[in-house]
């Protein structure tokens, strides 16, 4: 194989790759970032404490 064919074969695989890579992300239209959506401040109260469970047995010490 000659120089201008290896320069060749390899530009072509690279162009190839590129188009494979670009194209394999799924999203059709233009990419963009979602929106943040703003906090509502019932999703921000404090966490309750965790109750224990119902079937709790107590052991009898000697």
């Amino acid at each position: 194989m000659n120089k201008r064919t290896h320069i060749s074969l390899l530009s072509s695989g690279l162009i190839l790759s590129s188009t494979l890579l670009l194209s394999a992300c799924g999203q059709k239209g233009p990419l963009y970032l979602p929106e943040k959506k703003p906090v509502s401040p019932a999703a921000t109260t404090a966490p309750t404490a965790p109750t224990p469970p119902a079937s709790v047995e107590k052991t009898q010490q000697p």
